[in-house]
């Protein structure tokens, strides 16, 4: 059984506009255009160095609610804390649905001695709750050796995610 070019040609189209249709319907942060600060717990970890930390971000959702731009990190807690940077920012957070979401572009440096040095660009894939504004993940491994054990940033009581 052989299949016409003109049914191959109408398949084709219909696959596309699904697939498109699908990706139309991702999910959007609010309120769109707005800045944002938020922070918590950070647990990381790079080779025999291990912090216990807070984490601050800040940012600003886009003007379509597509993604939020983290453009600010700071590390604080300690003197394990403070040799950790976060570089090559903007990061940007997206919501896959309303319990899900990826931050890409993750980057950071650690300062020390022999046991130091970059982790990343990678992806962060992590949980979303509207209910307690938290966005978490765990066991996140950054390429370079890093390993982000466990974070749960608070963010402000407006951030939501929406279908």
């Amino acid at each position: 059984m052989s299949i016409s070019p003109l049914f191959a040609a109408r398949l084709f189209v219909v696959l596309v506009g699904v697939s498109l249709m699908n990706a139309a319907e991702a999910a959007r942060i609010e309120p769109a255009n707005t800045p944002f600060t938020a922070k918590g717990p950070i647990s990381f970890a790079k080779s025999i160095i291990n912090a216990d930390c807070t984490i601050q971000v800040s940012g600003k959702v886009s003007a379509d609610g597509s993604y939020a731009s983290v453009e600010q990190v700071d590390f604080s807690g300690g003197l394990k804390c403070g040799q950790v940077e976060a570089t090559h920012l903007p990061w940007k957070l997206v919501a896959k649905d309303e319990t899900s979401g990826a931050m890409s572009g993750i980057r950071v440096t650690v300062h020390a001695p022999l046991v130091g040095g970059e982790c990343g660009p990678s992806t962060a894939e992590g949980s979303w709750n509207n209910s307690t504004g938290k966005l978490e993940a765990t066991q996140v491994s950054l390429d370079g050796g890093c390993t982000i054990k466990t974070v749960s940033i608070q963010m402000p009581p407006t951030f939501r995610v929406a279908p």
